[in-house]
């Protein structure tokens, strides 16, 4: 009698089967996961961008007026010799916000600096401090600090118009949307009704790669990147005129680099199209694939255009 009790078990060959199965099954995986988790990252953002919709309105409600784009206007020729301008203060709209975006104590520090400054805002300690708020997941370089000793960026820009930030290379006042150099625009302002009218969308980062790269920078914000322009469409491929400040990147293309005319567009890394929030606080996804003409009339708050069924 044979005393050996043979033992089941797997070949080679067949270890080898089931790993490749393995390995197609995993292949097969990744696309959907990766699709749930950008549905996921995206749906964030929207709430991101609609808490800011709402605290713009909420300073509204306190204030009579939305918060100036930037209280000191846009750099220009003139910048050091405009007795308007106070230089130690280059911050943005945002700024103005924090106290309605549950960043009270943030806001506290930054009007007590701006009573008795002692710097730039983008030196002081609470400029490098990230708002969650204020960044977006799907961008793989947010949240920023700069390296360069400029404080923090943000993912999120209000809309200037469909104009560039500094016409002619003026300090940018006067321009055509909700939000540019030294506004003080009103609901009522806003003729072409505030369900037609762009308010906030979003904007990438680049990292400051042996360069200052300034599109969203929060307290040194005065080279056009805190605001964007529907001068072109979401994600497209013109590249912003940052005044020379800017460090390219496939999806984040730099383009003529001016204090004349400089401007930045609504960019993202959501697939096809970029969130907004309308001038009622309202949360849509724009696609790329907008026509021109109507994204650009959107920038407007007093245009009076007819805009057509999107």
């Amino acid at each position: 009698m044979d005393s050996h009790v043979r033992r089941a078990g797997f070949t080679l060959i067949e270890l080898l089967v089931v790993i490749a199965i393995i390995a197609i099954l995993i292949g097969l995986l990744l696309p959907a996961v990766q699709k749930v988790r950008e549905a996921a990252a995206r749906m964030k953002c929207a709430n991101n961008t609609r808490q800011v919709a709402i605290g713009l309105h909420n300073y509204h409600d306190a204030n009579g007026m939305f918060p100036p784009g930037q209280p000191q206007g846009y750099y220009y020729s003139n910048w050091y010799g405009d007795p308007l301008v106070r230089d130690f203060d280059r911050s943005c709209w945002i700024g103005f916000i924090l106290p309605y975006i549950e960043q009270t104590a943030l806001g506290a520090q930054v009007q007590a600096f701006l009573v008795a400054p002692t710097t730039h805002t983008c030196f002081t300690p609470f400029a490098p401090l990230v708002i969650p708020t204020l960044t977006c997941p799907s961008d793989p370089n947010s949240p920023k600090v700069s390296s360069l000793g400029q404080g923090v960026h943000a993912s999120y820009v209000t809309c200037l118009g469909n104009t560039p930030a500094t016409p002619g290379g003026s300090n940018g006042a006067n321009l055509n949307g909700m939000f540019y150099g030294r506004s003080k625009t009103k609901l009522t302002d806003v003729t072409d009704g505030t369900s037609n009218t762009l308010m906030v969308s979003e904007l990438l980062q680049s990292p400051d790669t042996g360069a200052h790269d300034i599109r969203g920078r929060v307290w040194n914000s005065i080279h056009a990147g805190s605001e964007f322009s529907t001068i072109y469409p979401p994600n497209s491929t013109v590249g912003d005129n940052s005044m020379g400040y800017c460090v390219p990147l496939p999806k984040v293309p730099c383009g003529s680099q001016s204090v004349a005319d400089a401007f930045a567009l609504a960019r993202s890394q959501h697939t096809g199209g970029v969130n907004a929030a309308l001038g009622d606080a309202s949360i849509r996804f724009f696609r790329d694939g907008i026509n021109p003409q109507t994204w650009s009339w959107m920038g407007t708050r007093t245009g009076g255009e007819v805009l057509p069924n999107e």
